[in-house]
């Protein structure tokens, strides 16, 4: 009986609109989780994740039934609402900081 073995390694880099510093050092851990739980979610493997303030560098493994775009298409969606969600409540605290 014959076994396929498939490893396959992507290294997936993008970043925030227009190249702006949006990603927070204190959110940097918290997303990077995420990214990692996104992937998991996919069947996949995060090897490493990592970036700057502009943008996100991840070291995944995929397997073979999910196509790369599909991926990154999946990965960057979730997340991007994940940051929005985030963002919308650190501003609703700061307002709320603000007027009391």
């Amino acid at each position: 009986m014959s076994r396929t073995f498939t490893n396959l390694l992507t290294h997936l880099v993008f970043s925030t609109k227009e190249r702006e510093p949006l990603i927070a050092p204190e959110l940097k851990s918290e997303l990077y989780a995420y990214l990692g739980g996104l992937t998991g979610e996919l069947k996949g493997k995060a090897y490493g994740i990592n970036g700057t303030t502009d943008h996100v560098h991840m070291l995944i493994g995929l397997p073979p039934v999910i196509s790369i775009s599909e991926a990154l298409r999946f990965i960057k969606s979730n997340s991007s609402g994940w940051v929005h969600e985030k963002a919308a409540n650190a501003i609703c605290m700061a307002a709320r900081l603000w007027f009391i």
